[in-house]
């Protein structure tokens, strides 16, 4: 047997506790993706960094496509300072059931009083605001329930364009694979982003989507809104970036007066025909940011004759300058 070193002595370390809140009817992958994650770290780093824990009211509960999934009895579960309690979403009657069991919202009252982090993934935030935990305090959840949430809990402070939204201990995050960046981000927070970025890339995801980047890519948002009334112009728009395109050129191509194009495509969009076009090409540069091509390249490609506005537009729109984005996104 060979001698172990002092480099190779991993030193014991108390392991950080996931818990996920399941019932039945729940998604499965709002728990599978997360739980990945923070498995993943255990492995690459050859760490007991986390204990994933499934809680549940009953020892066996059947998620949304029917598998089974094994869970440890909530009833009486003590919570520490070590636990992020995260409650799961689903879809509109096994979640309408869950939010009105009383033992469920006593569960996570008593984890957002002890433990270190509590939240949800996707339409788990529902669970929560039952519970009376979000008012007041900022949230996201899925786009598809943002309505709904915000006729039923209109005193939480609701960010339905954000993939996740951390406030204090609270965490929030928008869809099934919005709980993977949430999970990342926490990741990073507890042992740093070069773990992070060893777990994203062996996963083969995003090394990290901040969290306030739209749910949306921009031409499926533009063209799903407007319900096709100008979706060939969209695809138009999107297949010429790189051309200085104006709004008349828009309109001509639409075959309308200038004033009636911006009207009515304000109208079916709710965006004006030069946000929608910044975001077209914004959309397009994340993606050419992300394959690795240089700033200076991926500015004019979108139709930015220069790189000083486009990196003024990139930073305000989408939170961080170009550069960083693409060193988040780096593959290598």
């Amino acid at each position: 047997m060979a001698e172990m070193t002092i480099t190779d002595y991993i030193p014991p370390m108390t392991p950080r506790r996931i818990l996920f809140l399941l019932y039945d009817g729940f998604e499965l992958l709002d728990m599978a993706g997360p739980a990945t994650v923070f498995s993943t770290a255990n492995a690459l780093s050859r760490r007991r960094l986390y204990d994933v824990i499934t809680l549940a009211p009953a020892a066996s509960v059947q998620s949304s496509g029917g598998l089974a999934c094994a869970a440890t009895p909530m009833k009486g579960y003590r919570f520490s300072t070590v636990d992020t309690v995260l409650a799961m979403g689903a879809h509109a009657a096994p979640l309408q059931r869950a939010m009105a069991d009383p033992a469920i919202a006593a569960l996570m009252r008593r984890a957002a009083a002890r433990a270190e982090r509590f939240g949800s993934v996707c339409s788990g935030a529902f669970l929560l605001a039952a519970a009376g935990l979000l008012d007041g305090r900022r949230a996201t959840t899925h786009w598809d329930g943002c309505a709904p949430f915000r006729a039923a809990f209109p005193n939480v402070k609701l960010e339905p364009d954000a993939l996740y939204v951390e406030d204090g201990a609270l965490w929030t995050s928008a869809g099934v694979t919005t709980g993977v960046d949430m999970a990342l981000a926490m990741l990073a927070r507890d042992h740093g982003a070069t773990l992070m970025g060893k777990v994203a890339k062996y996963l083969v995801v995003y090394a990290h989507r901040p969290g306030h980047q739209s749910q949306f890519s921009g031409v499926i948002d533009a063209q799903t809104r407007q319900h096709g009334q100008f979706t060939d112009l969209i695809a138009w728009m999107a297949e010429h970036l790189d051309r200085p395109l104006t709004v008349a050129d828009m309109a001509a191509r639409a075959g309308m007066s200038t004033r009636t194009f911006w009207r009515q495509f304000a109208a079916a969009t709710g965006d004006t025909p030069g946000r929608c076009l910044e975001t077209l090409r914004l959309d397009r540069a994340r993606m050419a940011l992300e394959a690795g091509e240089p700033v200076k390249v991926v500015a004019s490609r979108v139709g930015f004759r220069s790189e000083a506005a486009f990196r003024a537009l990139f930073t305000d729109r989408i939170g961080v300058p170009p550069s960083h984005y693409a060193r988040m996104h780096a593959s290598g």
